[in-house]
């Protein structure tokens, strides 16, 4: 297992989901079920292409480090998801981009998200 290339795929595969959980939280409130399904499938290759260049096995001893990697994976769709509920919640219209909420941090310093 290659330990370098292991951190980066955590780290790439954690903030690669963030806006595909926005994107798939916004699909899941306007109840598109296609937006749903590619927002939480089209990040996989890139999951396992980083799995991959980790050097994990899919045989009994990678198997938890392949674990490792799928709480990465949905910790960034959560997290994409709470970020989606919080700029709803403070009255911005998000849409599918994860945009908005660069745009609306003009707001009031010290403000949270």
């Amino acid at each position: 297992m290659n330990v370098e290339w292991f951190i980066i795929g955590l780290i790439v595969t954690f903030l690669v989901n963030i806006p595909f959980g926005f994107w798939r939280a916004h699909a899941k409130r306007t109840g598109n079920k296609i937006e749903w399904a590619l927002a939480v499938h089209l990040p996989v290759p890139l999951v396992v292409l980083m799995r991959y260049l980790a050097g994990l096995s899919w045989n009994a001893s990678g198997a938890p480090m392949i674990l490792v990697f799928v709480l990465a994976y949905f910790l960034g769709q959560r997290t994409g998801g709470k970020l989606y509920a919080r700029a709803h919640e403070r009255g911005l219209n998000p849409g599918r981009s994860i945009a908005v909420l660069w745009r609306s941090a003009g707001g009031v310093e010290g403000e949270p998200l």
